[in-house]
């Protein structure tokens, strides 16, 4: 008998630390630009009780940084990456820059994807206009992946996330995309998601100025979701709980202590 509220007790005491350590790695990313907060419950089932993690995929506010390739989603949808590997991958964190060979790159050095893009930088001639032989060319009407940013070049974004040159010159367009299910998507670390069957669908994301519509603000970047407050004061009541179930542990096993003793006495 003693056993079985020993282990519920346990059972309760790990599932308080799971969380805790949680709530312990949001704070660490409390300034993580584009962060989700995690959230953990518990579900019963034939197996015992089974632990469910998913992020919360709520806006965290947008903050001003006036760098040009910065960028905020605001609404549902993520920035498309590709990995060295060649996966499509996701994330809110829109802190670009431009790589070596002049392609805008996530913070990770990772090539940003671009939808429909209308215009495709040669990299030929890139290479050519570094050694000051030419001037970057640009070949409208082809398909591309990336968005190329000449150099010197002071990029300006369209309400539906076309970029471009000062002087009007177009030279990508942002992809915004969002998932049937976003729960199903799988964090790899570093801010970024894959997808997985569960994702379901994914869909390319219209971008608008209208109330409700998702909108991407240039020089901007999107905050964590997480609130400092809150998370302390859930870290309080956590500790709170478990030091609660460690004082029955600790009466359980004085009585199932006290028993056995008894009981080897009147042998």
């Amino acid at each position: 008998m003693y056993n079985q509220y020993t282990y519920r007790s346990m059972g309760t005491v790990n599932r308080h630390m799971q969380v805790l350590g949680d709530k312990v790695i949001d704070l660490n990313n409390v300034f993580t630009t584009g962060y989700k907060k995690k959230d953990t419950s518990f579900h019963e089932t034939l197996n015992g009780m089974k632990s469910y993690q998913r992020r919360h995929h709520s806006d965290g506010q947008s903050k001003l940084t006036s760098r040009e390739l910065d960028f905020a989603i605001e609404g549902k949808g993520f920035f498309e990456i590709q990995l060295p590997d060649g996966t499509n991958a996701y994330t809110r964190d829109g802190s670009f820059t431009v790589g070596p060979n002049g392609e805008l790159v996530s913070a990770q050095g990772y090539q940003v994807v671009t939808s429909n893009p209308n215009a495709e930088f040669v990299s030929e001639r890139y290479d050519n206009y570094l050694n000051g032989e030419s001037q970057p060319a640009f070949d409208v009407g082809v398909h591309s992946s990336a968005t190329y940013i000449p150099i010197g070049a002071t990029v300006k974004m369209d309400e539906d996330g076309t970029l471009r040159t000062e002087e009007g010159q177009i030279i990508g367009k942002l992809s915004v995309v969002n998932f049937a299910n976003v729960d199903g998507l799988k964090d790899v670390g570093e801010n970024i998601y894959i997808a997985t069957e569960r994702a379901g669908d994914i869909k390319e994301v219209q971008l608008g100025t209208m109330v409700g519509e998702t909108k991407v603000r240039q020089g901007y970047l999107e905050s964590s979701n997480v609130s400092i407050v809150k998370d302390m004061a859930d870290i309080v009541q956590l500790n709170t709980a478990i030091k609660a179930e460690m004082k029955i542990i600790k009466v359980l096993d004085q009585m199932q202590e006290n028993l056995t003793s008894t009981i080897t006495r009147n042998l």
